[in-house]
């Protein structure tokens, strides 16, 4: 079978700035019904850049210009995921997509409601958390220069990161406030930093849970597969008698990366295909007879309308297989596969090169997986999503909670990491918005608070059992013995409609 890498293919087009100069062979070929040549839409567009550039009431910026010229020229295909890529974003992307590393210090940061720099937990075995920061901490300068978010300062949560990494070895002063304390100075140096994109734990009666957060890494012994590999290996010698993995509001990623965590299911046939235009963008990839996950293992894949592209590979391989059974909403519907090609010194392009299939040849793009166990999670009314918003620009939650932490901290002096005492709280805080004219459920109330205390304390929480519907559900299969049993059923149903759907091509063509 043919085998297409498309994940660590790397393509260069240099192309500087008369990007959209063509061959002269080719200048007066007729590209539309009008008779417009490319000589005369190339003239015009160098004729309205002049104009601009002479007459515009402010100095403009030619090379800006031609960059929205690529933009405006990928956006005339009408393909959502053909689009123009900066520079930073595709540096950024190569760190955290493709690496899977970057030099850093190794602390996650967040903006708060009023546009400082906050720590929410330090990376164990960094520098950071050498130099014993802490979540709640504010980063308040890097390097001597301000750190503050917001059109006044034109700062963005991109310039801070851009600050904060740098070539490994690399020295980086950052000034701390912490409360109660003066600001100080910490010198770190940076190190590497792996990209996480797995989570992982153990449910009650050995129920192994593994959340993949997006695909990335394209050397096999880094990234998602081997984060993935190794949480799954743990599950194992722990006694995993079944698994739960997680790909809700996963956007995709690597297909390189989506294709090998399917193989750790999936012992025969085709994982997924890809055709394109151009034959080289065809290819199979196959599933290898050893598996990393014991078929007699129950397999349960959560899914929502977040879950796209790389996951939708994992999930369409799954169903399709009968591997496992799916549970949630149907998937975002992203069957098409792209590649970046840099544009030297300015950025890249994101072109869609192919489309994707599944193991039964199915092509799910723009209608996505069904699950075969539907679970919707609870959705407020359109009067409770305006109270939402409106809670949230208020800052309400995020001043009740920052201010309950500060008193505790004040009167323990440490932070506190126990929710429930300041859930007890929460009653009379709704009480108050509803007074103030904003009324909306504990249920959120409770989730939204529990958010924005772990993002100041640090806490990392993996499953929200409590509130996750769908989560219950699969363990509720798991431990009812259903996985398999429902597996069955849908793979009659499916073979029982691929019998019909012949039958009626049959009828169709025949002779009358």
């Amino acid at each position: 079978m043919k085998r297409f890498t498309l994940s660590i293919i790397v393509l260069v087009i240099a192309i500087g700035v008369p990007l959209l100069l063509i061959h002269s062979s080719e200048k007066n070929t007729a590209n539309d019904r009008d008779g417009i040549t490319l000589r005369m839409l190339n003239e015009a567009l160098e004729k309205a850049m002049h104009d601009v550039e002479k007459y515009h009431y402010k100095p403009i910026d030619r090379n800006e210009m031609y960059k929205g010229a690529i933009k405006g020229a990928l956006a005339a295909i009408g393909d959502p995921y053909t689009y123009f890529i900066s520079e930073r974003d595709r540096q950024r992307s190569v760190e955290n997509l493709y690496d899977a590393e970057f030099g850093g210090l190794g602390v996650n940061i967040y903006p708060d409601h009023r546009g400082f720099i906050k720590i929410s937990k330090p990376i164990p075995g960094t520098p950071a958390e050498s130099a014993q920061l802490q979540a709640g901490d504010y980063i308040t300068k890097v390097n001597g220069k301000q750190i503050y978010l917001g059109e006044r300062t034109g700062m963005s949560i991109d310039d801070v990161v851009d600050l904060l990494r740098g070539k490994v070895d690399s020295e980086v002063t950052i000034t701390v406030q912490r409360k109660f304390l003066e600001p100080f100075d910490v010198k770190l140096t940076r190190a590497k930093i792996s990209v996480s994109s797995v989570k992982a734990t153990m449910l009650e009666n050995k129920i192994g849970y593994i959340r993949i957060t997006k695909f990335i890494g394209t050397d096999r012994a880094g990234g998602t597969e081997e984060e993935f590999n190794n949480a799954l290996e743990a599950h194992v010698k722990a006694g995993m008698k079944a698994l739960i993995l997680d790909l809700r509001s996963n956007q995709g990623g690597l297909l390189e990366a989506a294709y090998h965590i399917a193989d750790a299911f999936i012992d025969e046939g085709v994982i997924v295909s890809t055709k394109g235009r151009k034959p080289q963008f065809d290819g199979e990839y196959p599933a290898h007879p050893t598996v990393l996950c014991d078929p007699k293992i129950p397999l349960v894949v959560l899914v929502d309308e977040y879950s796209a592209s790389a996951s939708e590979i994992v999930a369409g391989a799954i169903k399709d297989t009968g591997r496992g059974i799916l549970v949630g909403t149907k998937t975002y519907g992203k069957g098409v596969v792209q590649h970046r090609y840099q544009l030297t010194g300015i950025g890249a392009i994101s072109l869609t090169i192919s489309s994707y299939y599944t193991p039964n040849g199915i092509s799910i793009d723009k209608s996505g997986i069904s699950p075969q166990v539907k679970i919707t999670e609870e959705q407020p009314g359109r009067m409770e999503q305006i109270m939402q918003r409106l809670v949230i620009e208020k800052d309400s939650i995020e001043d009740f909670v920052a201010n309950w932490i500060e008193q505790e901290v004040m009167r323990t002096g440490e932070l506190p990491r126990d929710f429930s005492l300041l859930e007890k709280e929460l009653p009379a805080f709704r009480q108050s918005l509803i007074d103030d004219g904003y009324r909306v459920s504990l249920r959120w109330l409770t989730l939204r608070a529990q958010q924005l205390f772990n993002l100041n304390v640090g806490i990392d929480q993996i499953i929200n059992l409590r509130f996750d519907t769908q989560l219950q559900e699969a363990i509720r299969l798991i431990n009812a013995d259903e996985v398999n049993k429902t597996i069955h059923i849908y793979q009659s149903l499916d073979k029982m409609l691929i019998y019909i759907g012949k039958e009626l091509q049959a009828l169709a063509t025949a002779s009358p």
